[in-house]
Formats: C-alpha cells, structure tokens, sequence
C-alpha cells in the first residue's frame, strides 16, 4: 500500500502556528502517522459535501485536526486544526 502525502493550508499552518509548541508537535507526528491507511483513524463529518467530505482526526481529548482525501493522488488535504468547540463551526 501506498503512502499519502500530506498537504497544508495556510489556514492551518497559521493554526499550528498558535498552538502551543508541544500540542502543534503532536498534531504533526500524529497526522505523519496516519499515511499508510488514514480512514482506520478518522470520522467523516455528518453535514460534509458528499462529493468532498471532510474528515476529523482526533489529535488529543481536545484537538481537532479536519481533513480532505483525495484518493486518486494519494493525498491527505489537512484544512484546519483547533480546539474541539471552535474546530468544527465553519463545517
């Protein structure tokens, strides 16, 4: 099995950017960990666009990271990392 590459926004650079330094580390370890077979470690939102479903992969109790696959180029599309209560609104 292929490995996914694993793209940023900017919206989520800028997201890591203001977390504090050891949760960003872990959301990047824990995002690099999920390439092989990310779909055993993540949960499609409910009210995503079927032809483009958003993902969450939880990173911690509190830490969302949401993300886009895309299959035919074996890419993981990471759109934005929060906070539980704040990751989810623009979704």
């Amino acid at each position: 099995m292929s490995l996914y590459r694993v793209k940023y926004t900017h919206r989520a650079d800028r997201d890591l950017e203001k977390l504090p330094r050891e949760i960003a580390k872990k959301v990047v370890s824990g995002i690099q960990n999920i390439k092989k077979d990310p779909y055993q470690f993540i949960k499609k939102l409910k009210a995503s666009n079927p032809d483009h479903p958003v993902y969450s992969f939880r990173v911690q109790r509190d830490v969302r990271a949401l993300l886009s696959i895309h299959d035919d180029v074996l890419i993981i599309h990471v759109l934005e990392i929060d906070y539980r209560k704040q990751a989810y609104r623009d979704f």
